[in-house]
């Protein structure tokens, strides 16, 4: 049977429509392992984990081998919390293929310890085969975590340099063309748009509240979310959708990456009425068919950006902003895998970015005063009653005791790098942890004042 419908749907990120189309198979008789692929990739998306597991594992007893399905397994699982059952799917997923790096980077994700001097001539092979760019970045990041448990910062600093140069490189026209939007564009035009029409008068939108999570990776949002998540109501959070900012980028792109624009003239022209309903099409792939609350969170951290946009067409719309301490933060990003943002692959785009995050959100904390709330991780973490309150009364909810304990939550699905941390108690912030590394800061100290 011709499962390219369903297919297109997923890359279309119609979600919920490749659902409906792979349902309807399954009840045709289909019960090939492509379709329990699929099942279990689109219900992971939809965030509905334990039936992405249970599919992933029909279409494992058909191909008890096939280490794209076992680390699929083992990815959902480890998202759910399960750890020892993902690890020994990683574990096998790497005896089956020692020269696949993703089984050892789902080890070190489930804990640091896992990843070890041993595995290093198995990432060094990977890197010396150069089966493709995506195998090369991901072996030289694991070799420079091996580095950082040795104390080796030096070597932990080179082999993360590699990766990130490889990483930038695997993408390289896409990445240049999303830091030129950032750094040109959006950037530079985000209090001079001109909005052409306004939002249809009987546009469902104006009656939802959503809350758009914003700010930097790696600065409390997966918290922030968590806490949110865990308040007494029926809360559906999107995760990271970038629907804002892809539904823009789409209005202006066949004209700002042509060869021949002339940036000096540009005025950026968004049309309300096709955001609207571009916007109100993309996220109806992500919410459930029977949802009727009118309210859920976005954690599409780029979306300062387009505060001005979304209230054109979310007008109660919400905004928390997660900071924390700006050097530790440019350390953290870069330390960190974000294969997918443009602007995370060298110290010195860290910091543009960055400069562009602090200038706009302070003009738009001056503008939208009443609409943006900034919870910072460091204040969070040492004082969590007194901020946990703060956060749900500004978001309309009932604090109880038991938000301090989300973590407890049956279900608790958690798709970050924050995985491991969010499953304990939230612990005070750490202020010396990256210490050793501000020595790659000190070249940009006199460019932006904010480091020091």
């Amino acid at each position: 049977m011709d499962l390219d419908i369903g297919k297109k749907f997923i890359q279309e990120k119609k979600f919920d429509q490749a659902l409906s189309f792979f349902l309807n198979e399954l009840e045709k008789g289909n019960k090939t392992l492509r379709l329990y692929f699929f099942l279990g990739f689109v219900y992971f998306e939809l965030n509905q984990i334990q039936n992405s597991i249970n599919y992933y594992k029909l279409a494992l007893k058909i191909q008890p081998k096939s280490i794209d399905i076992i680390l699929s397994l083992a990815n959902a699982n480890y998202v759910l919390g399960n750890f020892l059952t993902s690890k020994n799917l990683y574990s096998k997923a790497i005896k089956l293929n020692k020269f696949n790096p993703r089984g050892y980077y789902g080890l070190y994700l489930i804990k640091p310890q896992y990843l070890t001097s041993k595995h290093a001539p198995d990432l060094i092979e990977i890197k010396n085969r150069n089966i493709n760019h995506n195998d090369n970045y991901l072996a030289e990041y694991l070799l420079s975590k091996i580095a950082k448990q040795e104390n080796d910062y030096e070597s932990e600093l080179v082999h993360l340099q590699k990766y990130q140069e490889e990483c930038f490189k695997s993408k390289n026209d896409q990445n240049v063309q999303g830091l030129f939007y950032y750094n040109n564009i959006i950037s530079k035009h985000h209090d001079k748009i001109k909005f052409k029409k306004k939002l249809s008068r009987n546009s469902e939108l104006k009656n939802i509240s959503p809350i758009f999570i914003i700010g930097l990776p790696r600065s409390g949002s997966t918290l922030v979310e968590s806490i949110i998540g865990s308040a007494k109501r029926d809360i559906f959070s999107l995760g990271e959708t970038s629907i804002f900012n892809t539904s823009i980028v789409d209005q202006i792109k066949n004209h700002v990456f042509q060869k021949n624009f002339e940036i000096e003239k540009y005025v950026l022209n968004i049309d309300v009425s096709e955001l609207e309903k571009n916007i109100m099409i993309k996220y109806q792939n992500y919410l459930p068919k029977n949802n009727k609350q009118n309210f859920f969170i976005d954690k599409s951290l780029e979306n300062f950006f387009n505060i001005e946009s979304i209230l054109k067409v979310f007008p109660n719309a919400k905004f928390i902003n997660t900071k924390r301490n700006y050097k530790d933060s440019v350390i953290a990003i870069y330390q960190a895998m974000l294969p997918d943002l443009p602007w995370t692959h060298s110290i010195s785009d860290i910091l543009k970015y960055m400069d562009n995050y602090i200038k706009l959100i302070s003009f738009y904390e001056k503008k939208y005063s009443n609409q943006i709330l900034t919870i910072n991780l460091e204040e969070l973490t040492n004082n969590q009653k007194f901020y946990t309150k703060k956060l749900l009364k500004f978001c309309n909810l009932s604090w109880t005791p038991e938000i301090l304990e989300f973590y407890k939550k049956k279900n608790f699905v958690v798709k970050t790098l924050s995985n491991i941390q969010l499953r304990d108690k939230i612990t005070p912030y750490n202020q010396t942890k990256y210490k050793p590394y501000e020595k790659i800061l000190e070249n940009f100290r006199n460019k932006y004042d904010w480091l020091n």
